[in-house]
């Protein structure tokens, strides 16, 4: 009987035994499997936290965006608002220019080139020789030789108004403001062999009502020299027959 109790005794140490190591290995994948939960947990969180942190940073980004977007559409709709003004100031200004009247004034203008005054000729020649004179001096030429090659010079002048197909050499200034009794022109003339060029301020006389331009005895229109520059400055301009009743 006392080894059968003995035997008994044995058996339930080592169940218990058992079972106390059963108990701890749950126990140990028990703190485990809670320790693996809570690190999912804290990298779920952390993620969490960058993925705010990134759009809470593109949500910056993007309103600055915006505010810049918003600054350039104010500036864009003030630009818009001066060239509205621009086009309501200049509209008819352009549309003058690519009228049928100016492109008539083109026209006859581009085959009357001896309205250009023969003092704004000699002027460009002036302008010309002083130009050359400021580039390359040249010692021993004497006063009469001067003369001589001005002189020259002023004889081979060739000066005409570009093709009436270009529309930037004559503008008009003032074109149909009644009561004005006289239409302003600016034009350009050029003597390309020498590349010289003329600016002169034509004033047309005009009949009221209706605009149309004064012709003289031949049937042609009137231009008036009233200024030129020829590459010394504005020179304002006194017909020669005006000079000869002064």
């Amino acid at each position: 009987m006392a080894d059968i109790d003995e035997k008994r005794k044995g058996t339930a140490k080592k169940m218990s035994f058992r079972e106390d190591v059963f108990a701890k290995i749950v126990t140990y994948i028990t703190v485990a499997v809670l320790l693996g939960a809570m690190l999912v947990e804290a990298f779920v969180i952390y993620m969490e936290r960058q993925e705010q942190t990134r759009l809470e940073a593109e949500a910056a980004s993007a309103q600055e965006a915006v505010n810049e977007l918003s600054a350039q559409a104010h500036s864009l709709a003030d630009q818009v608002e001066e060239l509205r003004e621009f086009q309501d100031n200049w509209e008819d200004f352009v549309i003058l220019t690519d009228s049928e009247l100016c492109q008539k004034m083109r026209e006859d203008l581009y085959q009357r080139p001896e309205v250009i005054p023969q003092e704004a000729q000699e002027a460009s020649a002036l302008a010309e020789e002083a130009d050359s004179l400021g580039e390359d001096e040249t010692d021993g030429q004497t006063e009469d030789s001067g003369q001589e090659e001005g002189s020259s010079r002023r004889l081979s002048l060739h000066f005409g108004f570009p093709s009436p197909e270009n529309k930037e050499w004559l503008l008009p200034l003032n074109l149909g403001n009644e009561p004005s009794v006289e239409y302003l022109f600016y034009a350009r003339a050029e003597d390309a062999e020498r590349g010289r060029y003329i600016d002169i301020l034509f004033e047309v006389p005009v009949n009221r009502p209706g605009g149309d331009p004064v012709l003289d005895e031949d049937g042609q229109i009137i231009w008036d020299c009233l200024a030129y520059d020829a590459g010394l400055g504005w020179t304002l301009y006194t017909p020669p027959e005006e000079d000869a009743e002064e």
